[in-house]
Parts: structure tokens; sequence; C-alpha cells
């Protein structure tokens, strides 16, 4: 096999793609992003995405290996220049560029409507809790971008496979499906209750939660119980929480013997 020289300048027209992907304006404009470490690739490659271009340091063997096995062919970068082309500041080999996926509509399943939450840790693990559960997600408001890559390295590969979808009158389309509509409020809402209808669950930021407006569209309020002495909870967390709380309860665990 024929020694390949890893790619060292930081101007190679290949990595300043990448580095354009850092920022939102970059993604929107090339309709692209950026997944990073083996994790999150080997989930995105399972679910058949075929990535644009692949970087890998010279002994990242496994997706060199992965690679050969679907006639892709990476890039080999120094471990300089694969810190330069990633959005983290210590990324693991390899980073990838894939193509956005076109936003989805609402659909009647339970879903998680994020709304105005400009975290993308909380974002993520949102997303995370989602798969998780078995809940669509829709974004809306001024959320995060999903598809950045600090919300998709939040979510840890939850993006690949889940129903994820955009919408500027959530409550609408929701109810449009067959949804009941659900808000999340800090307190003065009912205790989470399971009923005959899929749910579109409202999550809103952490400092400002919904706005009243939206509330009043809402079907019902539900509050978790707090007994402790916690002012509220994370968005994340709260969020995560209620899905449990509220998934079918056909959904069992295993007993002993892992059935």
């Amino acid at each position: 096999m024929t020694p390949v020289t890893p790619i060292t300048s930081f101007s190679n027209p290949l990595v300043k793609q990448f580095k354009r992907l850092h920022r939102s304006r970059g993604r929107g404009e090339s309709g692209h992003t950026l997944i990073e470490g083996p994790k999150v690739f080997g989930l995105a490659v399972d679910v058949g995405i075929v990535p644009e271009a692949v970087l890998r340091v010279e002994s990242d063997a496994t997706t060199a290996s992965v690679c050969t096995d679907r006639s892709w062919e990476p890039v080999v970068v120094s471990a300089e220049v694969l810190v330069a082309a990633a959005d983290s500041k210590q990324p693991q080999s390899p980073v990838a560029m894939i193509k956005i996926p076109h936003p989805l509509a609402i659909r009647s399943r339970d879903t998680l409507i994020i709304t105005d939450v400009s975290d993308p840790g909380n974002v993520g693990t949102m997303i995370r809790s989602a798969a998780a559960f078995g809940w669509d997600v829709c974004v809306t408001g001024t959320t995060a971008d999903p598809w950045s890559p600090k919300v998709i390295r939040a979510g840890a590969g939850a993006h690949f496979g889940r129903h994820l979808s955009t919408s500027r009158d959530p409550v609408a389309e929701a109810r449009k499906v067959g949804l009941e509509v659900v808000a999340a409020v800090v307190s003065g809402g009912d205790a989470p209750e399971r009923r005959q209808a899929p749910i579109a669950l409202l999550i809103g930021s952490e400092a400002h939660g919904l706005t009243r407006e939206l509330i009043a569209e809402t079907d019902r309020r539900l509050t978790l119980p707090m007994p402790g002495n916690a002012e509220s909870l994370n968005a994340a967390v709260a969020a995560s929480i209620a899905m449990y709380v509220l998934t079918d309860t056909r959904c069992q665990m295993p007993d002993e013997r892992g059935r």
C-alpha cells in the first residue's frame, strides 16, 4: 500500500470548507454540517448517511476500514489540522461533513416541541432523551440550530434516525394531526398524566419558560412535583422527566430473564 502524506496545511481548501461549517451562516449557505468522533460517525453510517467528506488522522485504522468497506476515500490529515477542521477543542478522529436533512412535518406521534431554548447542550440533551423514549422532536422560535455541531455532540448521535421537524406555528400543526398540546410550566399545572391521544409537549427556555400567549393556546398545563426546595429544574432535565412519565405505559421494562 502506498504511504499517504497527511495534509498539514490549515489553508487547504477542504479544511477551510470544514471550518466554515463552525458558523451558522456557513451551514445555512452550504446546507452541510459536521459530525465528530467514532461513535457519532458510526451511528450516522449505520442509518445510511453517506458523508460528503471524511477527515481522519493516520492512526485511525477503524475509520479507514469503515470507509474502505463502503468505497469511500477519507482524507488523512495531521492531528493539528483535525483540530482546526473540527468544531470542538479536543476532537476525536474522524471529522466528517454531511448534508443537513430536510426538516420534516409534525406527525401524529408523541412530539417534544422545543421552544426558544438557545443553549446547544440543552437542545442536544433533549433530542437524546426523546430518542430514548421514542418521541419525535420539533424545534421552533429561537431554539438553537438542531444541526449545529455542538447540538449534535450533546445529542450523542441521537439525531440519526430521529423524526426532526420545524414549525412556525407548532400548536396549530400539532392539533391538525390530532395531538393533545401540553405545556410544561414551573407551577400551577396538573400532575403529568397520560391520556388517550398522542402528545405534543411544549418546553420553553430555562430563563423565561413559555410565553403566556403560547400557554393559553394549549389544551392543558403540567407541572412536575418537586417536594424538595429547588425553585426549578434545568430545561433538559424537566423535558426528559416529563417525557419519561408521559411515555406510553405499554413500553415495559424487561423481566429478570431479559424478555
